[in-house]
């Protein structure tokens, strides 16, 4: 019978066996070609190969009845652990055979699959975690040892090697070093495996080094910086902050909620205000937060930290300990306002006043195209920056030559001017009132009482002092109620700047007064009102009203009984200078269904006249100051404190007709008021037109047309005249900003067709 034999029953990498094939004397296994090379036939191989020329007919091992043959088996590489047979099936059964099943193992031993390391952060001294591998196949477990492991120095320490399974499977400890210092942080290091060093069971040593697991000493505190920034919007006052923290690592469990707003001053808090959810960087080591600042806040000194730090860990499980602070940030969604001021509040001659612009923060927007100037009166020029940090603006102010005490304002137009941030507003800011008074010889009031009648003159006028060089007392020409009172002493007081006329009748109250002065020669001499040290003679100036200031009678006491209770029995209830008997005489508005109004009510607003201290009537007009169509604006204090009529100048431009003749009136304002509205009432049949006064260069306009703010309008049968009247404007007779207005005018008509007359045609003046 056949046989095959090996001389190994387990083969590894880099080895060979021998194989015998026993057959019968007469068997033929193999036949040799003419290179001398043998081809063994019907033998099957698992594992190897056996070569043709090592196969050779083997004579010692041959016997009477049998023969031996010999080949060398060469195992197939990196087998694992392979069970393998050769069989030689040749024709017949005689000389069939299978060896005995035996080992091939030629493949060296790996890891397989991940290694597992149970804690990969160690932050404490002596901590230990464990760290579990596995072979691909099972190891001769005396040819490896702790030796065959490699950890940096000094980076703890490997122990306890073992299997769990009888070769394959394995595990060792790890335990962190037992002097770990505070704030060691030392990432990814590395564990490893000298593969050379160890066997399977087959004795197939491994190769090379390998990693077997990465790990982190780590028993520091993250740290983070915070840095916050005002994002622009395209919309005025309105600002982003953003919040960007960055951490030296990743950390987890950080929330909006650990950001401490404390010590931000003004501003919106995250909330309902926030713009955007926290945001993580894909690190997990930048967070950032978006939210709106509140409107018109502002805040210099503001800063954001850390809080609650426990909750916020490395991914070793380290809390932050140190709490981090933010740059100091400024919010500023508030518009700049201006505050003007000028030096002087009043400029005379030859004067120039410095303005000043001082805002609440910087604006580097603001320019001359800024300043509103609401009658100027005067040019403004040189406008500069004064103090580095842009906040304070200076400007000089020249005034116009020659005018008496003209009122003015100035004021700032937000509109185009910014701050740093892009804030803004519309509108003006609060205005900064000034006088002009530039004029020589310009009276500014005129008064009487009983025999003296003062002339005020302005600032600017140096009255010569000496009363030899004066004017005589036919150059002043004083009418009373239309009648001349001649002048019986002219009294310079060069201090006060006046001019103090003598009457010869005392002036009693309510009558009308007007003077004029005639400079007796055409050249300067000591006989005429006189500039000091120029020895320059006054200008002559046309008759001018003077306001009777003779006070009014004092109301009677009707707690004595004798005028009995009712203030209508009085003589004049309002003190406007006109009595209520009179003013009970004034026509009422007829009522919308046609019927007549109340007498005594000339504006019919249901209350008499003469109960009204800013309604003021005559038999033929009725005057209502601190006007709105006629009726009286609410809460307005406008009194009426004189109301006289006078006859007709006798010299009137061609066309004029004043059927009522001048109505003077005086009028106390409102405090905090400078112009005041008028309404006249007056009869269709007078054929009225406007009202009619004359402005400073003597030419009569009437202040009741569009271009003067003014209208006409008929109501409840009367013609109603409405006007404005600036206090010290130059329609203002007593040239005065002293919250009263005296006016001398008329409601006059003129034909339309010479309405815009040119003064070349008309020397007496000429009408808009």
């Amino acid at each position: 019978m056949a046989t095959i034999t090996l001389d190994k029953t387990t083969i590894k990498a880099g080895e060979t066996a021998v194989v015998t094939f026993t057959v019968g004397k007469t068997h033929t296994m193999s036949t040799l070609n003419r290179d001398g090379v043998r081809t063994v036939m019907n033998v099957t191989i698992t594992g190897g190969t056996i070569g043709g020329y090592d196969f050779r007919y083997v004579d010692a091992l041959s016997t009477a009845t049998t023969q031996a043959y010999q080949g060398i088996f060469t195992p197939t590489a990196n087998l694992d652990r392979t069970e393998c047979t050769i069989r030689y099936d040749a024709p017949g059964t005689a000389n069939d055979a299978t060896s005995a099943t035996f080992i091939v193992d030629t493949r060296a031993p790996t890891l397989t699959g991940t290694p597992t390391i149970g804690n990969r952060n160690l932050i404490h001294a002596n901590q230990v975690t464990t760290i579990s591998f596995v072979f691909s196949e099972q190891l001769n477990q005396a040819s490896f040892t702790m030796s065959d492991l490699t950890i940096p120095a000094g980076m703890g320490r490997l122990q306890n090697l073992r299997t769990t399974d009888g070769g394959r499977s394995w595990q060792v400890d790890l335990r962190a070093p037992a002097n770990l210092a505070a704030n060691t942080e030392v990432k990814d290091l590395q564990i490893g495996i000298n593969m050379a060093g160890i066997t399977d069971v087959a004795g197939n040593p491994g190769t090379g080094n390998v990693n077997l697991v990465t790990y982190n000493i780590d028993n520091k505190p993250p740290s983070a910086t915070i840095v916050v920034s005002l994002i622009p919007t395209t919309s005025d006052n309105d600002r982003l902050i953003s919040i960007a923290i960055t951490f030296d690592e990743e950390v987890t469990g950080f929330t909006a909620d650990n950001i401490d707003f404390s010590n931000v001053h003004v501003g919106a808090r995250p909330g309902a205000d926030r713009t955007g959810a926290l945001n993580r960087s894909p690190d997990g080591r930048t967070y950032t937060l978006t939210y709106t600042v509140a409107a018109d806040t502002e805040g210099a000194t503001n800063t954001v930290r850390l809080f609650n730090l426990n909750t916020i860990r490395d991914t070793a499980g380290n809390a932050v300990a140190v709490n981090p602070t933010s740059n100091n940030f400024e919010i500023d969604a508030r518009a700049p306002t201006v505050t003007v001021t000028m030096d002087k509040e009043r400029l005379t001659a030859g004067e120039t006043a410095t303005v000043t612009f001082t805002f609440s923060e910087t604006v580097p927007g603001f320019g001359d195209t800024s300043i509103v100037m609401h009658g100027a009166n005067g040019a403004l020029s040189n406008l500069r920056q004064t103090t580095a940090d842009g906040r304070v603006w200076t400007a000089t102010f020249t005034p116009t030559a020659s005018l008496s005490n003209a009122r003015s304002q100035i004021s700032v137009n937000y509109e185009g001017i910014r701050d740093r941030y892009g804030n803004g507003r519309s509108g003006l800011s609060a205005a900064h009132n000034y006088t002009v008074d530039t004029a020589v010889f310009a009276i500014i009031s005129a008064t009487v009482n009983g025999r003296q009648l003062v002339l005020q003159y302005s600032d600017e006028t140096a009255l010569d002092p000496d009363q030899t060089h004066n004017a005589p007392n036919d150059a002043f020409v004083v009418l009373v109620d239309g009648v001349r009172n001649n002048v019986t002493g002219v009294l310079v007081d060069a201090a006060a700047k006046t001019i103090t006329l003598t009457l010869d009748s005392a002036v009693t109250r309510g009558q009308q007064v007007s003077v004029a002065y005639d400079d007796p020669s055409t050249g300067d001499d000591p006989q005429a009102v006189q500039e000091a040290t120029t020895g320059n003679d006054a200008a002559s100036f046309a008759a001018k009203p003077a306001t009777n200031v003779i006070p009014s009678p004092s109301a009677p006491d009707a707690s004595n009984g004798s005028n009995g209770s009712n203030a209508s029995d009085a003589l004049d209830s309002d003190y406007d200078s006109v009595p209520n008997a009179q003013e009970n005489q004034a026509p009422g508005l007829l009522r919308p269904d046609g019927s007549a109004g109340l007498d005594g009510d000339g504006n019919g607003d249901g209350i008499r006249d003469s109960e009204q201290v800013a309604v003021g009537s005559t038999r033929d007009l009725t005057l209502v100051a601190g006007s709105q169509d006629g009726k009286l604006i609410p809460g307005s204090n406008a009194r009426i404190t004189e109301l006289v009529r006078s006859d007709a100048p006798a010299s009137l431009p061609k066309g004029m007709e004043m059927p009522l003749g001048l109505t003077q009136f005086r009028v106390g304002l409102s405090e905090g008021r400078y112009t005041e509205s008028f309404s006249l009432y007056v009869d269709p049949a007078t054929g009225a037109t406007g009202y009619w006064v004359k402005n400073s260069a003597g030419t009569w306009v009437n202040l009741a047309s569009a271009p003067y703010g003014g209208k006409m309008s008929t109501e409840g049968g009367r013609t109603r005249l409405d006007f404005q009247i600036q206090d010290g404007g130059q329609y203002d007779a007593d040239g005065l900003a002293d919250g009263n207005i005296t006016a001398l005018g008329a409601a006059a008509k003129m034909p339309l067709s010479i309405v815009g007359q040119s003064p070349q045609v008309e020397s007496h003046g000429y009408w808009f």
